[in-house]
Order: C-alpha cells, then sequence, then structure tokens
C-alpha cells in the first residue's frame, strides 16, 4: 500500500476540477456550476463507475425527476456528513429508489 499526504480544505468542500472524488455511493452536497438551473444546490449521491453524481434529496426530484451531475458540471461538494445510523437508513432507501427507477 502507498502512503499520500493530501491537503483538505478547512471548509471541507472540494472543486469538481480536482481529482478528489468522494466514495461510491456516498451522499454529497453539490453545487453545479452555472447551468440550465443556475447553479442549483442539492444532496446527491456519488456514482464511481459514472463519475457523477446522482441527484436524490433536492427539490430538482419534483420539478425534474432523479437526475445525473457529471462531474464536469460540479463547482463544489463536500461529503454530507450524517449520523452513521441516519446514512445507512437513506442509503438502503436510495438503493430501492434505483431499483424502481431502472
Amino acid at each position: 500500500m502507498s502512503k499520500v499526504e493530501i491537503e483538505i480544505p478547512d471548509d471541507r468542500w472540494f472543486r469538481g476540477e480536482w481529482r478528489v472524488r468522494p466514495q461510491d455511493k456516498q451522499l454529497c452536497v453539490v453545487i453545479e456550476k452555472e447551468s440550465l438551473f443556475n447553479s442549483c444546490i442539492g444532496i446527491a449521491q456519488y456514482r464511481k463507475g459514472n463519475d457523477n453524481f446522482r441527484y436524490v434529496l433536492s427539490h430538482m426530484i419534483e420539478k425534474y425527476g432523479i437526475g445525473y451531475i457529471n462531474m464536469n458540471a460540479v463547482d463544489r461538494w463536500k461529503p454530507l456528513g450524517l449520523p452513521e445510523d441516519v446514512n445507512e437508513r437513506i442509503l438502503a432507501d436510495i438503493e430501492k429508489w434505483f431499483e424502481e427507477d431502472e
């Protein structure tokens, strides 16, 4: 195993263009770059295989359904940081949503 040193911003926000990525299926707060939706802020789940976030808990669900945002369109992101028991419960619910969506 290799060891690396990394600097994490004090405010814990990571830039989308950085090579730092969340863990697969991790919930994050995402700020989009200016887009059709004028820099939306939402809660999304990172999906490693596609290198994108999938919105799961935001106003966008009501208006646009569950949608994707590629890392190229992300201005900043940071882990949501929910308590572990709450996080696990929400992740289980999200998996059910995605099964129904496919």
